[in-house]
């Protein structure tokens, strides 16, 4: 039986021959340069775009590489925020959408109690997720496995055309 591996940054187990880990983007062999900049070698492999990136081109977020294109992403133990709403029914239609299209959606939800309404970042929290008369409002979010972001995106926005269309 073969020896599994595993990447040294995150633990994901990796094929033999893999070049980089697609969870956290961590380059395994040498010699890769930067998409942007061929002079330059690339420090991480974009987990959403799978693009190799200089450090001006690319960070970690959350430990996972990402290139300065997708670095604004919610980011939650390896996925990746592509939906966002209080909508339940909406958003459990887009889940269902996203899984008969065999990704791996998730949905995440927290809401507040009365134990953590009145802590000092109870006024951020009522400015980034609240209306303007400062009522909270709950955001569901629909998480897909970084790897997935741009098919997700594509299929949420095909969804979006057509019903507005």
């Amino acid at each position: 039986m073969p020896e599994k591996l595993f990447c040294d940054f995150c633990g994901t187990e990796i094929s033999d021959d893999a070049e980089f880990c697609t969870k956290c983007g961590t380059i395994f062999i040498d010699d890769i340069t930067c998409f942007n900049h061929s002079d330059d070698d690339a420090k991480g492999v974009c987990a959403i775009c799978h693009q190799a990136y200089c450090k001006r081109c690319g960070l970690r977020v959350n430990s996972i590489f990402l290139c300065n294109e997708h670095s604004n992403y919610e980011i939650y133990e390896g996925m990746a925020r592509v939906f966002g709403t209080s909508d339940e029914q909406k958003i459990n239609y887009l889940k269902s959408v996203l899984e008969e299209n065999s990704l791996h959606p998730f949905l995440y939800s927290r809401k507040s109690t009365p134990l953590n309404l009145g802590g000092p970042d109870y006024l951020a929290a009522a400015h980034l997720t609240g209306d303007r008369d400062g009522n909270l409002v709950y955001e569901i979010k629909l998480l897909v496995p970084c790897s997935e972001v741009l098919q997700a995106e594509k299929i949420i926005d095909e969804i979006d055309q057509s019903t507005l269309g």
